[in-house]
């Protein structure tokens, strides 16, 4: 049996098992639905934020979401599409004091003609997708960054790639002669709709209609088939980080050397670690930012749950304060909250600038995902940070 049958089948089982095991509820008799299309790679911001909302004393909310590829999500926020597959959210602890983020969400029922789309997400740059101005009344706002990687089996010897040696795998395949990847059965890659595609794409200068691999709808296909793969040397892989650092007990992420550069890094600053700081210094450069879509009026969202939400996500000051510490829930998906990044881009693969956030948050970011660096020191006020300033608990920069 070939891994995409096994994946397909897989699949069936596991959405027949979830269907199941729940009874359908009515999308919109939830509480203060806000309707997401989102990348698969999101999935984990949603489930984690969407529990902590639908459990909000000061302002509950429901995530509903749908997933679907970066450009396909742009596309249906800029013409007005809608929703009209059964879309998945959160349970509340009321609802199901069990559930956690590591389990699938449930589905709800949508209305008879479809639910507009609130929100739409693409994790890259919207120009990478549609070069065109968005339509009047669509706001852009940007969000967390997305480090992306290239990864293999546990089994595969291989620790690094040059961004050369990812042009001739990806771009010639089995003619590219880059060993040990010749065998473009064991590439296990996206769609051309698809954020991680893109971006890498971006960064290894091959088109992403032009890559040569297995291409996969989902992050979970990746994940399957590289872990399945009977040739672990062959296989190789891409992932968002936040899918990958949920799944690095059977895989290992490839340290990535950029044109121009002299080493390889990690997104992290080992193989074993969560801080990455080298994507946030800028020695790591597939990274893209995520961006949120919506219907704007006088730069501010119509729908104000959906405005609330995105201010959240993207740390802007937000009327009702959240009983829930937003950049935490960020961190621990994986994703990196811009206030800890030191460096910027302005379009997809771009040279990167040095970047001096309003609010920075570095110190606390890594708290959060590993362990605050040596440098960082502890406050609960301004006095022991000198010039600096006392941020979620930490000196940082004014």
């Amino acid at each position: 049996m070939t891994v995409l049958r096994t994946i397909f089948l897989l699949t069936l089982i596991g959405a027949a098992g979830s269907a199941s095991a729940q009874a359908m509820v009515d999308c919109d008799s939830l509480p203060n639905v806000v309707y997401f299309q989102v990348g698969d790679t999101q999935e984990p911001l949603m489930k984690a934020l969407g529990r902590k909302l639908r459990d909000s004393a000061v302002r509950p909310v429901t995530m509903v979401y749908l997933t679907s590829g970066s450009c396909t999500n742009i596309e249906v926020i800029y013409t007005g599409g809608k929703i009209t597959m059964n879309p998945k959210y959160v349970p509340s602890t009321t609802e199901d004091p069990a559930w956690t983020i590591a389990m699938p969400p449930l589905s709800c029922a949508i209305r008879a003609g479809g639910a507009p789309v609130d929100v739409a997400n693409s994790a890259l740059f919207v120009s990478a997708c549609n070069e065109a101005a968005a339509p009047a009344g669509i706001g852009s706002f940007s969000g967390p960054i997305q480090p992306y990687v290239f990864v293999t089996p546990t089994g595969s010897s291989q620790t690094a790639l040059t961004a050369e040696e990812a042009y001739f795998v990806f771009g010639f395949g089995t003619a590219g002669m880059a060993e040990p990847w010749i065998d473009e059965a064991f590439y296990f890659i996206r769609t051309t709709t698809k954020s991680t595609l893109l971006a890498l794409a971006a960064n290894i200068r091959v088109p992403g209609a032009k890559w040569k691999g297995t291409k996969l709808d989902k992050s979970s296909e990746v994940v399957m088939g590289v872990n399945m793969s009977n040739s672990p040397e062959k296989t190789i892989g891409i992932l968002g980080a936040e899918i990958y650092d949920k799944n690095r007990a059977t895989m290992k992420a490839l340290a990535f050397k950029a044109f121009g550069q002299k080493y390889a890094y990690y997104p992290d600053s080992s193989a074993t670690a969560k801080d990455k700081r080298p994507t946030r210094e800028g020695q790591y450069v597939p990274w893209s930012p995520t961006v949120y879509l919506t219907r704007v009026l006088n730069e501010r969202a119509e729908n104000s749950d959906a405005g609330y939400v995105i201010d959240l996500i993207t740390s802007r000051t937000t009327t009702t304060t959240p009983d829930f510490s937003v950049l935490r829930v960020i961190s621990e998906q994986g994703l990196v909250p811009d206030c800890a990044m030191k460096v910027k881009r302005d379009r997809e693969g771009g040279d990167l600038s040095p970047y001096s956030p309003a609010v920075p948050c570095g110190c606390f970011y890594e708290s959060v995902v590993d362990a605050a660096s040596s440098s960082c020191t502890t406050c609960a006020d301004d006095g022991p940070c000198g010039a600096g300033k006392c941020r979620y608990g930490f000196c940082e920069v004014r």
